[in-house]
């Protein structure tokens, strides 16, 4: 056994708790759990993320001995493994759950049951391709793929960084990277900052327990402790979230160098026109501070164009969801082909009168950009690509940005300050640098500063700063999402990557309906993990859960963005007493989900259980999430665009009201978010702000 399990098991400890692990998942031309992957699991993490375990595994190994000598009059150990099978489903059906007290997401203390948790977690989950990929039918990638990996991009070192710069750009996300590319190709000496420290793509992916998507765990593209938030509750009562221990709360949005766009599916969704007049179109319900965009979809029409070639977007340019904006260009390259959920979904809405389009995809349909075409892996949601086939800002602007030799790049540095005056005139930003062990601090000017940190760091860096108006940090709003899959005679996934392929906008925007609704697509392929979690009700255990996990319940389902009406009351503040590494105040967070939310969302979740049933599925389980996000991804709204100060914290052109030279270029600026992924738009806007920022010059 491994000297460190030894160390915290005891070798008659470890013996039962094999035997226990290999009856939830037994060995059969496959390995078991043990094998299969819990022991590299408990091996590598039992002193870090999986040492909640420790305590509730030894209760069960004491547990399961107990009840074997009053059942068998002898040790678990000792029994066959029928004998097993029968005592761990009685000692399991017996258990009382319990619920840890700490802030990690629902973790169960109770003995028998964390054996099974752990089970998953190490065959189904794991940190390296475990066995239960394969059982599940998920495509491997060591070995079955030809990797590209790409080394990290390094950064500047700071002895040849400049003493000033034309602009300094903070975050390198959707916006950030191209506003840093947009200045960078004008030939403006520009400094882009990111917060996050450099990734390896191999980081990046092959982890179903600490990625984005699934945040089980202290999640890889996060910033680990030290970097706490605080949610305020209705009742005024705070909980603090540490992004290692608070991931589901958290971690939603990426910390990496290219921000989301590196991590993400790639759904390239434009907004329709409706989406930058919502309150002309359906009024202002109570407590809302719903209102229209200072421009108009016409405005920003030709810089969705230039991002969709110049980001590399694949789509059928003959689609429903082309033909809804008229006089575009098409899209640079073809959509994936059709797959087994994109022909059953479009029987099934063209029986209800619909039709379906492919889902616009940020992905290499073909080779593009002397990168490779996408390997249809089964985890492009949430990881970094394998082959380097995905598109975002990491792999296209910042390093066209950086080819200028008009860009720096300085990475593990965190900006905690822009230092102004009395008039609103910025001369540079404050930044902590943790890229040693000896953190130390420095002081870059700038001409211009152009934030771009996300909807939660950016309101949050400008009220730290003490830059800004009243509407910086209010109106926070994401998305309502329904997600409903058929409990009964579901239609069954092929499993073949990427994964979103089949959407529907028929209830966008439909005769004044429900808020503007939102765009219903097929939901994402089934990781393991959470397959062997909604198989757990049928077979939680023993040969027949694993054959289960080979063969069944991988039920093609459906999922919506819905528009979340903002609310007055959403908002992020400074806590005026937690702070991270750096001495800066924590982003304080309260949430409130406005009631038109609920009804946009019950408005998709009747029209997603009729797509179903007409696909054949019976017994829809829907799940609704009616707004009032506590900061997940696709947070905005926060400095949102204004005609004037009393309209918003910026005015069209991305300037902070009150300021001379400080823009935001992020979702922040979004004074409403669509019933779509908003990454796109993010993209679009940041070009035109920099477009502006030119201008203005």
């Amino acid at each position: 056994m491994p000297i460190r399990m030894n160390q915290v098991f005891s070798e008659s400890e470890l013996q039962t708790l094999v035997a226990a692990f290999n009856t939830v998942i037994p060995e059969d031309e496959d390995p078991g759990a043990w094998e299969g992957g819990v022991c590299s699991l408990l091996e590598e993490h039992i002193n870090d993320f999986m040492k909640w375990s420790v305590d509730p595994l030894k209760r069960a190994v004491s547990t399961l001995d107990a009840t074997s000598s009053q059942k068998f009059g002898k040790s678990f150990l000792a029994l066959n493994p029928t004998e097993r099978e029968v005592l761990f489903g009685e000692a399991l059906e017996l258990e009382v759950p319990e619920i840890s007290p700490t802030s990690m997401a629902q973790i169960s203390l109770a003995p028998i049951n964390t054996i099974v948790r752990v089970a998953y977690e190490g065959f189904y989950g794991g940190t390296s391709e475990p066995a239960g990929w394969k059982v599940a039918g998920f495509k491997l990638l060591n070995g079955d793929v030809q990797l590209v990996e790409p080394a990290p991009i390094p950064s500047t070192p700071t002895d040849q960084l400049l003493n000033s710069y034309y602009a300094v750009i903070v975050g390198s996300g959707a916006g950030g990277g191209v506003v840093a590319a947009e200045l960078a190709k004008a030939g403006k000496k520009v400094l882009l900052v990111e917060q996050s420290r450099p990734h390896h793509p191999s980081e990046l992916r092959g982890n179903l327990l600490q990625g984005k998507r699934e945040q089980m765990y202290n999640v890889t593209a996060n910033l680990g402790a030290g970097h706490p938030r605080v949610l305020e509750n209705d009742d005024g009562s705070t909980q603090i979230l540490n992004a290692q221990d608070s991931a589901a709360d958290y971690a939603a949005t990426a910390v990496t160098l290219g921000g989301g766009t590196r991590l993400w599916q790639g759904m390239s969704w434009r907004f329709f026109p409706e989406d930058f007049t919502m309150a002309t179109t359906y009024g202002i319900p109570e407590n809302s501070t719903l209102a229209d965009w200072p421009f108009t979809y016409e405005e920003l029409a030709p810089y969705y164009d230039r991002i969709e070639w110049e980001l590399g977007v694949a789509g059928d340019s003959q689609s429903a969801v082309a033909k809804a904006h008229p006089g575009r260009k098409p899209f640079p390259m073809p959509a994936f082909p059709d797959d087994k959920s994109r022909i059953i979904l479009k029987g099934a809405i063209e029986k209800l009168g619909g039709q379906v389009s492919p889902v616009p995809l940020a992905l290499n349909s073909v080779p593009r950009d002397g990168r490779p075409a996408c390997v249809m892996c089964n985890q492009c949601v949430g990881h970094s690509c394998p082959v380097n086939a995905k598109n975002g800002t990491h792999n296209t602007f910042i390093p066209r940005a950086l080819a200028t030799g008009n860009c720096d790049l300085i990475q593990s540095a965190q900006v905690t300050s822009i230092e102004h005056d009395a008039n609103g005139q910025a001369t540079g930003i404050h930044i902590y640098l943790s890229d040693s062990d000896e953190p130390r601090r420095i002081f870059i000017r700038a001409e211009k500063i152009v934030v771009t940190a996300g909807a939660i760091e950016t309101p949050r860096l400008l009220l730290a700063s003490g830059i800004g108006n009243s509407w910086v940090g209010r109106n926070h709003q994401t998305h309502g999402v329904v997600s409903s899959i058929p409990t009964k005679n579901a239609p069954q996934q092929d499993m073949t990557g990427p994964g979103h392929s089949v959407a529907s906008i028929d209830y966008v925007h439909r005769n004044g309906e429900a808020y503007g609704g939102g765009v219903i697509f097929d939901m994402p392929l089934h990781n393991p993990l959470i397959l062997a979690e909604r198989n757990r009700t049928v077979a939680q255990f023993g040969h027949r859960h694993k054959q289960l996990m080979r063969t069944g319940n991988k039920s093609i389902g459906l999922v919506s963005m819905v528009q979340e009406i903002p609310d007055a009351r959403s908002r992020i503040t400074l806590d005026p007493v937690v702070k991270d590494v750096a001495g800066m105040p924590a982003a304080r967070i309260y949430a409130v989900a406005n009631p038109a939310t609920a009804i946009a969302t019950q408005y998709i979740a009747d029209a997603c259980e009729k797509w179903l049933e007409a696909a054949g599925g019976e017994k829809i389980l829907s799940t609704v999430m009616s707004g009032g996000s506590r900061g997940h991804e696709h947070s905005a709204g926060t400095c949102r665009f204004g005609r004037t100060p009393e309209e918003g914290a910026v005015d069209p052109n991305g300037l902070v009201f009150g300021t001379q030279n400080v823009y935001v270029a992020d979702a922040s600026v979004h004074v409403t978010n669509g019933g779509f992924n908003p990454a796109l738009t993010v993209m679009a806007n940041a070009l035109r702000i920099a477009e502006k920022i030119l201008q203005a010059h």
